[in-house]
């Protein structure tokens, strides 16, 4: 028979996933203010205010089960010390995790979540290779969990070991649908140079979920492979996804110049800027194409934009010596050359532009 506050429970995550977050969460404080010392309860509770991201609450009502069993019950001490670790983990208090962890270990146990959540901290810590090893480990103890078999088959992926990631990975009831899956799969094609499998990849992915890293991945395989309507495809469809995701605007706007869209081009960078993020490099390469169109009016308002971010930036008096070049005016490009040259760092191809305008000026 459902416990009453099983049914209370219930209506109170409706309400979560409903996106009614407030009465969601009132619900809870009540059920966790009314069934006090109710340990079933309480881990349920536990587990949900840790999903939620309100660590604290969760940590407390640990707290107050930890004093309530006390030494009675080994299996509800093992239970509150495996989700102390996790929630441990989730605050980045790494050490006292695996503090807990360790000394369950060398109790001597047989929960894969121990040898799972250990391979979760030494990941953490940087330490793939002995994260791999207590992953194994918790693979070999509970084969059939698959959050288990695709970080394994993640790592393995990530070590350059594309065998043992896909035996891993193919195991799994998702291979073939699920877009994380899929984009790891990708990103792997990637590194081994299979860009053909690995644009397959992506494209599947995006269309199993919008994830704004698959479409991205699709576009910027398509583009290197030179693919530019499939590019144009993928990132125009990212920016309506997420507009934020500022990196896919200069690759949608480089894939439409490719196709000789031009104009559409200049839009795709004019919106970008419009977001006042990565100015610098953004400016950069708007830069490049209305000098090329020799749309002064924009190069002149993209050049203020340039100076306001800083007067003294290599990069300005670079293409402020680019416009006057493309203009004709080799003095006015000298000087803003030379600016650049002032500098420490070398910036693009501004020497050998500034040695090829003195000759053409000594050969007048």
């Amino acid at each position: 028979m459902e416990q009453k506050w099983q049914k209370r429970l219930n209506q109170a995550l409706a309400l979560l996933e409903a996106g009614e977050i407030a009465g969601g969460l009132e619900g809870l404080e009540e059920l966790k203010e009314e069934y006090s010392g109710n340990t079933e309860l309480e881990m349920q509770l536990v587990t949900i205010y840790h999903e939620l991201g309100h660590h604290e609450t969760a940590l407390a009502i640990l707290d107050k089960l930890e004093a309530q069993c006390g030494g009675q019950s080994e299996e509800a001490w093992h239970e509150i010390a495996v989700y102390r670790a996790s929630l441990y983990i989730d605050l980045d208090r790494l050490q006292e995790a695996m503090d807990i962890l360790l000394a369950i270990k060398e109790g001597g146990t047989d929960d894969y979540r121990v040898y799972a959540l250990l391979g979760e901290v030494f990941l953490l810590e940087g330490l793939e290779e002995v994260a791999i090893r207590y992953l194994e480990r918790a693979a070999e103890l509970a084969p059939d969990n698959e959050e288990v078999q695709y970080l394994l088959g993640k790592l393995y992926a990530e070590q350059g070991e594309s065998g043992r990631a896909m035996e891993k990975w193919q195991a799994l009831k998702r291979f073939e649908d699920d877009a994380a899956i899929l984009l790891e799969r990708a990103r792997m094609a990637a590194r081994q140079g299979e860009f053909e499998t690995a644009l397959a990849l992506y494209e599947k992915a995006a269309e199993s979920e919008e994830v704004p890293e698959a479409l991205y991945g699709a576009g910027m395989i398509a583009y290197q492979t030179g693919n530019w309507q499939r590019a144009v495809r993928s990132l125009a469809r990212l920016i309506e996804v997420d507009p934020d995701y500022v990196v896919a605007y200069p690759l949608l706007a480089e894939a439409l110049w490719k196709l000789n869209m031009r104009e559409q081009a200049l839009v795709i960078y004019e919106r970008a800027l419009a977001l006042h993020v990565e100015e610098e490099e953004l400016l950069c390469g708007y830069l490049r194409l209305v000098v090329t169109m020799e749309e002064w009016a924009r190069a002149e308002n993209a050049l203020s934009r340039l100076y306001k971010l800083d007067e003294e930036a290599a990069a300005y008096w670079y293409w402020r010596g680019r416009v006057a070049e493309a203009k004709g005016d080799k003095e006015e490009a000298l000087l803003s050359y030379e600016r650049v040259l002032s500098t420490e760092d070398e910036f693009w191809d501004t020497r050998q532009r500034y040695e090829d305008l003195r000759q053409q000026i000594n050969g007048q």
